[in-house]
């Protein structure tokens, strides 16, 4: 009798613990996006590629008029003319690439800058918070298989956190 009251103790104390134990999520991508610092990066990145992404519309129009004229006047033009027309838009298109990979490059480029210079202070903002708010585990939202309705979203005090880091 005595063993089975003990081992229904002991089945019943990581259940009891688990229940004391306060939890927070954090969505950290949202998190970020929402400073002020990342926002201001964002801001001049796109301000910084403004021109280039212009000339990528640009180019993409050139290359879908050449495709409707080669199209429409196919029958009136010399075989030439049409491989003409085609090396002109194939020329496009691997200039198209390019930009794409150049914006793609510097996108990334600064998405590594942040997470660099924010990735330290996201630490110590979830762990502010964590203290401030008595929780005892902060987990990342998009990692958990579920969330339960006690566990608590520091996502806004996270990202008001890092705010007041600078």
């Amino acid at each position: 009798m005595m063993k089975k009251c003990l081992l229904a103790v002991a089945l019943l104390f990581p259940a009891l613990a688990l229940a004391e134990t306060s939890i927070g999520i954090v969505y950290p991508l949202k998190a970020l996006q929402a400073t002020s610092a990342v926002q201001t990066k964002m801001s001049a990145l796109e301000k910084e590629l403004a021109p280039d992404e212009e000339k990528l519309n640009k180019l993409g129009m050139e290359v879908q008029e050449l495709q409707t004229k080669l199209q429409k006047e196919a029958m009136t033009l010399s075989a030439d003319q049409q491989e003409e027309m085609k090396t002109r838009g194939q020329q496009k298109m691997i200039e198209i690439q390019s930009l794409q990979r150049k914006l793609q490059g510097r996108a990334e480029a600064t998405q590594r800058e942040v997470m660099e210079d924010m990735g330290p202070k996201f630490q110590q903002a979830i762990e502010a918070v964590a203290k401030d708010k008595k929780l005892d585990l902060v987990i990342n939202a998009q990692a958990a298989v579920y969330v339960g309705e006690n566990a608590m979203d520091v996502t806004e005090a996270v990202s008001q956190q890092l705010n007041k880091m600078k």
